[in-house]
């Protein structure tokens, strides 16, 4: 708000107040993803062991969105994507002019060298011409003849006895009705917002991890009071 009021009146502040809505979903969705790392410290409380929760600077920022690399740099140098702005997206979106259409732009990959290492499926030059495409890559990679569900030898590796066939039993491949309604799901999202998804980015990142480790026992003995558990204490002899 501190840079908003600072520059008010330049194209700066236009896209920042423009850019509101979208901030102020990506604050939600952090306070909601914030409770899955607490959940998981509690777990590894309980197993003995220690656990931290980080946070991250913004993840459009070290994606690398178009927005913010003349202030931060290209950082990990993702593909992104604009939807072409709509009248409806005054409604839809709250986006008001075409200037402003970057608050919705979307990573959907990330290439080296023109090789994809991280590939979305979403229509864009070097990814897909249309979401069929998209669909029927999707099928084929599990699926087609080189598909992963056709490796049986591959789930005999990962399964004892004859689990693994058991499983290729049952992952059946889908029939074409639900492929096609699946295309066309797919294809009105596009069709209709301009980006796919529509409502959340294609490539997710939180922004908030957490890292569990051992704890050194003799360093909360020595200087604390109740510093440790029974489960901290005896995590060695538990489960290793």
């Amino acid at each position: 708000i501190k840079d908003m009021i600072e520059r008010w009146g330049t194209p700066d502040a236009r896209t920042m107040v423009a850019a509101l809505p979208e901030r102020a979903k990506r604050l939600v969705a952090g306070f909601v993803n914030s409770t899955k790392p607490i959940v998981a410290a509690i777990n590894g409380d309980a197993m003995g062991l220690g656990a931290w929760i980080h946070g991250a600077i913004g993840p459009p920022v070290i994606l690398g969105d178009p927005k913010f690399i003349k202030k931060y740099g290209p950082m990990l140098g993702f593909d992104f994507v604009t939807p072409r702005w709509r009248p409806l997206d005054i409604l839809r979106w709250h986006v008001p002019l075409p200037s402003l259409a970057n608050v919705r732009t979307n990573p959907i990959g990330l290439r080296h060298k023109g090789e994809h290492l991280i590939k979305g499926h979403v229509v864009f030059p070097g990814y897909y011409d249309s979401m069929s495409d998209a669909v029927d890559e999707v099928v084929t990679t599990k699926f087609g003849p080189q598909g992963i569900y056709k490796d049986a030898a591959l789930f005999d590796r990962i399964y004892k006895g004859d689990y693994g066939a058991r499983y290729l039993r049952d992952a059946a491949a889908y029939s074409q009705d639900v492929i096609d309604c699946v295309k066309d799901i797919c294809n009105y999202i596009y069709e209709t917002h301009g980006r796919f998804p529509a409502h959340c980015d294609a490539i997710h990142v939180p922004g908030i991890w957490l890292q569990a480790h051992h704890v050194e026992v003799e360093y909360y003995e020595r200087f604390f009071r109740n510093g440790l558990t029974d489960a901290h204490r005896d995590h060695q002899s538990r489960w290793h």
